[in-house]
């Protein structure tokens, strides 16, 4: 039984690992139900199955009749708890919470300097770079009065529509910024 707890435990980690790279699939069920991402449970699994695989191991000359192996369930039951819930309070809930801080509101944007990176012909698009949040992002975009802005140029982000950032030249370079 411990041994197949720990080959799921451990197939259930590479599982998630390869469905979250490759699905961007993440598992989590909302912050009241934290504990049952994908890679608590399986942790628990294969710390259960582990610490019921080892426990034996250390003791070969005890028999593990029925209360011996309840007491060996107890010990991997209550070892797994434990190891898991601290792994998910101080590891795992820590990345999720820093992982979404890097996450923006596009309204944010809006008078954030930019750099020109793709020039923008006349009435077309071209490419901005920004820092937002902590990041740095690339966005389409357009000039607010239609007129060409060469690759290089400070511009402001004016407004945003459909997924493309309206601009307008920085016209002083000291004069104040907005927020």
């Amino acid at each position: 039984m411990y041994l197949i707890m720990f080959g799921v435990g451990v197939g259930f980690l590479i599982l998630s690992f390869v469905i979250g790279e490759v699905g961007d699939f993440d598992g989590d069920f909302g912050e009241a139900f934290g504990f049952l991402r994908p890679t608590v449970i399986a942790l628990f699994l294969v710390i259960m199955g582990g610490i019921g695989l080892l426990i034996p191991r250390l003791a070969p000359q005890a028999s593990y009749g029925a209360i011996g192996s309840a007491v060996v369930m107890a010990i991997s039951f209550g070892t797994a708890v434990v190891i898991a819930g601290l792994v998910n309070r101080f590891i795992i809930v820590p990345l999720y919470k820093a992982a979404n801080t890097s996450a923006f509101n596009i309204q944010d944007t809006i008078g954030v300097e930019a750099t020109v990176i793709s020039p923008i012909p006349q009435g077309g698009y071209g490419k901005i770079r920004y820092n937002v949040s902590g990041s740095i992002v690339t966005s389409p975009a357009k000039s607010e009065d239609g007129t060409p802005v060469k690759a290089g140029e400070k511009v402001d982000i004016v407004y945003v529509e459909k997924n493309t950032y309206y601009v307008k030249r920085v016209t002083d370079a000291n004069a104040p910024r907005p927020n």
